[in-house]
């Protein structure tokens, strides 16, 4: 999957889950295995989303349960 397909593929998979607050996010081994990616290319688009400054934040107020970084 192309790195920029993977990125928005990620986002709609979080909004799709209402991972809009810290409270409702959502584990990324779920997404990557419901996406069908491999590991490597998926860290990698998420670290790419992941804002550095807020623990979990992903672009657009879409939570992940974990910091990347």
């Amino acid at each position: 999957m192309h790195a920029k397909n993977m990125r928005q593929a990620i986002l709609d998979k979080l909004e799709h889950q209402d991972a809009t607050v810290p409270e409702r996010a959502v584990d990324p081994i779920a997404v990557r295995q419901s996406l069908g990616v491999l590991e490597n290319d998926f860290e990698v688009a998420l670290v790419e989303l992941t804002d550095t400054e807020r623990v979990g934040l992903v672009a657009g107020q879409l939570y992940l349960r974990r910091n990347l970084l």
